[in-house]
């Protein structure tokens, strides 16, 4: 695996949706093999991932740290392509970067004759094309929506064993990647009413028990 070199200069743009962090990745990363998306992802993954540990880990990144690293599409209904990077690995979609993509793609160029109300931006992710629509009034960017991918149910009332929860009951969907959907009152409480930090326990507690089975 190939290690950062120590002169290395990557120029990024800091963006985030709601609060999310993205960083895009404008230029400094290795060129990259492959014919498709998936096999760049592949490619850095076995060749430069030391790249996205050297992008997303303290002091540069953080826990909560994402990136987009944009390439060349090879799909030709793409304005543009990414592929999504993060502390743990690689993603096939994620929805707060492509709206903070689809701001950027119309702020950069890189999508020719913006129109007004809106404008249309085909994002290839991993997962396949994504179409963000962004506001554009007076040569200024505004509110993202977006269509992803579409969405499909896997498997319905799958029992796990959840650490310090016990038994829960869950429905896997896919919408550009694979989610496990399961009721609030499973965990012995009310969304809203509870800390946040409970629920990111319990999400992370299932999070991990769907990895371990893989």
């Amino acid at each position: 695996m190939s290690e950062v070199p120590e002169d290395v200069e990557i120029r990024t743009k800091e963006m985030h949706t709601g609060g999310e962090p993205l960083r895009v990745i404008e230029s400094g990363f290795p060129s990259l093999g492959g014919d498709t998306i998936l096999d760049k992802i592949r490619f850095i993954r076995e060749n430069f991932d030391a790249y996205r540990k050297f992008l997303m880990y303290e002091p540069r990144g953080h826990y909560d740290m994402y990136g987009a690293l944009v390439v060349p599409a090879d799909n030709k209904k793409a304005d543009i392509a990414t592929i999504f990077m993060h502390n743990e690995g690689y993603s096939t979609m994620c929805g707060h970067a492509v709206i903070a993509l689809g701001r950027y793609a119309v702020d950069s160029g890189l999508v020719r004759n913006p129109s007004s109300p809106e404008t249309r931006v085909a994002i290839q992710c991993p997962c396949g094309l994504v179409e963000a629509f962004v506001e554009y009034e007076n040569g200024k960017t505004g509110n993202v929506r977006f269509n992803s991918v579409p969405a499909f149910v896997f498997a319905t009332d799958v029992s796990v064993d959840i650490p310090e929860y016990g038994n829960v009951t869950v429905d896997i969907v896919y919408g550009g990647a694979f989610y496990a959907f399961v009721a609030d009152a499973q965990y012995n409480f009310r969304l809203g009413e509870v800390p946040i930090q409970e629920v990111r326990n319990a999400a992370g507690a299932t999070t991990g028990v769907f990895i371990h089975n893989k």
